[in-house]
């Protein structure tokens, strides 16, 4: 007796389902072998302190005050700013791409949180400091820890009393033992100026000579466009950013060292036509009508005026007709002959004069891109 067996014909078809049932099943295995791994969560890094206690130091502003310092990978496309906290008042320092410290000087740092947080002055208060990473192609944030320092601020005042410009853009070049100085406003504490004309170049803004190892006023990226005012102060000049000047010629620079740092980069084109106008003047407190001043020759930034002064004000408009024009003035009202500063005022205000106290034959001096000014009796 024989058993039925069932038989199954293998056709093409048959053939072709097997082959395919194969290539899904292998589409599938390659598939979760390519998978991308589940990536790590962005993270801003634990948030630590140099200092749990800081009073500050206002006769040494440009020394240490103290320093934060986070433990995330140095990485240029991540952008680190320090929030700031006292109470219910906040203010956001940023700090150099790639960067994992931040030092604060005394000066800095008092100046924050006296000028922007409201803190008494002499009186020790609790200040949080927290750290925002920004991944900056994508927009992506993260938050560090917290972290609690006691601080006690001092009177404010301005970080550094004199600062330099050095760079191949500079008449000194890359002499950091002999760098060109700025002037320090004398208006304003807080502002350095440099006027000169530059070459094709860079610069950066050291704040001792000497030392290439220095603090540094600089750009947060290097070679930044002219017309950027953004600005920072680098402890130890690392990353070692500058600013670029491509087409060579005269300009003023203007760089402002408050708790809300700034830099102006201007180039000047000077005025072809400089008056003087006020009861000292031959022509009185007439802007209509002004003396005019002459140009020296081969000079294009200075103008003169020899002749006949009286015992009364005067002041140097840009143009005529208008009293609301800019003016070169001196640094306070009533200055007399030794003024050796003609700081440009936009809108001539605060209304600044020279005071001549004896009338006679004078030799008046200015030199516009300098921005000084020579008073000569004759």
């Amino acid at each position: 007796m024989y058993k039925l067996q069932t038989y199954i014909p293998v056709t093409r078809f048959s053939k072709f389902c097997l082959l395919l049932l194969l290539l899904v099943t292998g589409f599938t295995a390659c598939k979760k072998e390519l998978d991308a791994p589940t990536p790590f969560p962005f993270e801003a890094g634990n948030l630590v302190t140099s200092k749990d206690t800081v009073v500050i130091d206002a006769a040494n502003p440009g020394n240490e005050a103290m320093t934060l310092t986070w433990d995330a990978f140095a990485n240029s496309l991540i952008g680190n700013k320090v929030i700031i906290t006292y109470g219910e008042a906040t203010d956001t320092v940023s700090v150099a791409s790639g960067a994992t410290n931040k030092k604060f000087t005394n000066g800095e740092l008092n100046n924050i949180l006296v000028d922007n947080l409201g803190m008494a002055v002499d009186i020790e208060g609790d200040v949080q400091f927290t750290l925002l990473a920004t991944i900056t192609t994508k927009g992506d944030t993260a938050m560090s820890n917290t972290i609690t320092v006691k601080i006690t601020p001092a009177p404010t005042g301005a970080a550094y009393a004199a600062l330099w410009i050095v760079g191949n853009a500079t008449p000194n070049g890359w002499n950091i033992d002999n760098p060109n100085q700025m002037r320090k406003d004398p208006t304003n504490a807080f502002q350095f100026k440099y006027n000169e004309v530059l070459n094709a170049g860079e610069f950066k803004i050291p704040t001792t000579t000497g030392n290439w190892g220095t603090d540094y006023f600089m750009p947060p990226t290097n070679h930044p466009p002219i017309t950027s005012t953004e600005v920072q102060l680098i402890p130890g000049g690392n990353p070692d950013n500058k600013w670029q000047i491509d087409n060579a010629g005269a300009y003023k620079i203007l760089l402002n060292i408050s708790s809300s740092p700034f830099i102006h980069i201007v180039p000047f084109t000077p005025y072809a036509q400089l008056w003087m106008v006020g009861d000292a003047t031959p022509a009185g407190w007439n802007i209509d009508a002004p003396v005019a001043m002459v140009p020296t020759p081969g000079n294009v930034y200075e103008f003169t005026y020899t002749g006949t002064l009286n015992a009364g004000e005067f002041k140097i408009p840009t143009t005529t007709g208008n009293w609301g024009t800019d003016y070169f003035m001196p640094a306070t009202n009533g200055e007399g002959i030794n003024s050796t500063d003609a700081v440009f005022i936009p809108g001539g205000n605060p209304d600044n004069k020279w005071k001549i106290t004896e009338a006679g034959i004078y030799k008046v001096t200015i030199n516009q891109l300098y921005e000084t000014i020579k008073i000569e009796k004759q």
